[in-house]
């Protein structure tokens, strides 16, 4: 039987989510396969909570005492949301320790916790982007300048983060500065992305069988002006699976998914979000370690074809260890 650290927490705002999706994970594992552990990362300690108490993890080689007796992990089920979970830190901490984890490696998480490089990368690789600029909190822009380039209305968001958190629709010049001090709370590097009208989808995929698998698609119809964190988990927002749309786009965007998983040498469970304008799918953010709660995305998405929880959670980990 593996033991199996489902690593959650993080450093960031999103460490809430995390925590929901960890639950998820506990609650549905096959525990006649796996022993789950789980380790809760923040800022203060490490800690692992077996059978009802918690213990402190050894980060020289991650592990864990209990009277004198060393617990070890086969690999980790990656749940963190945001850092150091989803940008490669961690992944990097776990290769030099030899533990697989359930997510791509430092580069894959690292480029695509990275919203305008992985915008740059995919373009070059032919996907459909939308155009956008990167602005730091230490250099001077001018808002004429962005209007120009990108247009109104337009999203500015953080560059390295999820969740929405920090992000907002400028609809007008003299409210760019305000979503710009917002997003910079977030983090230093942000990113100011031209609006696509059209409608919004969302496709996961898995390893299923050995074969990398797009889901079902999922459309999202937000009650909020734009799918932000209260439309996403506060249940502002209706997900209809599978997505109103041809047969012919559902093939087209599952195939864009399955290679854009393929090319960013992805592992596990990736989500891929876009915006259908003139039945064009412009890819608006891959999300490498997406929300994994009773309600998230993913899981409805695998119900739709058939795969259970339990199920859905032995194939990202068979998938990876």
């Amino acid at each position: 039987m593996k033991r199996v650290a489902v690593v959650c927490g993080g450093y960031s705002g999103e460490s809430v989510v995390s925590m929901r999706s960890a639950q998820m994970v506990m609650d549905n594992i096959d525990r006649s396969r796996f022993s789950p552990i789980k380790v809760v990362i923040d800022r203060m300690a490490w800690k692992a909570e077996f059978e009802g108490v918690t213990y402190p993890i050894d980060r020289n080689d991650f592990t864990f005492q209990v009277k004198g007796a060393r617990h070890m992990f086969d690999g980790v089920f990656m749940i963190i949301h945001g850092t150091p979970g989803e940008d490669g830190l961690l992944q990097g901490y776990f290769e030099m320790l030899g533990i697989p984890v359930t997510t791509g490696g430092v580069y894959t998480q690292a480029l695509t916790f990275n919203k305008k490089a992985t915008t740059r990368v995919l373009s070059s690789m032919g996907f459909h982007t939308a155009r956008s600029l990167q602005v730091k909190a230490w250099e001077p822009y001018s808002s004429s300048f962005v209007v120009q380039h990108v247009g109104l209305p337009c999203f500015v968001k953080p560059n390295c983060g999820g969740s929405s958190l920090g992000t907002s629709r400028v609809n007008q010049t003299e409210d760019l500065h305000l979503a710009l001090d917002k997003a910079f709370q977030v983090d230093d590097h942000v990113i100011i992305e031209e609006f696509i009208g059209g409608t919004e989808v969302t496709c996961g995929v898995i390893v299923w069988e050995g074969q990398v698998m797009a889901l079902p698609i999922t459309e999202i119809v937000s009650k909020k002006e734009f799918f932000d964190y209260e439309a996403k988990y506060q249940g502002l927002s209706e997900e209809i699976t599978p997505a109103r749309i041809s047969p012919e786009l559902t093939a087209q965007i599952q195939q864009l998914s399955e290679d854009i998983y393929r090319k960013l040498e992805c592992r596990g469970m990736i989500r891929v979000d876009y915006i259908i304008k003139d039945q064009t799918p412009y890819v608006i953010e891959v999300n490498t370690t997406p929300g994994f709660s009773e309600a998230s995305i993913i899981p409805q998405q695998a119900a739709a074809v058939g795969i259970d929880k339990t199920q859905l959670i032995t194939a990202v980990i068979d998938g990876c260890f």
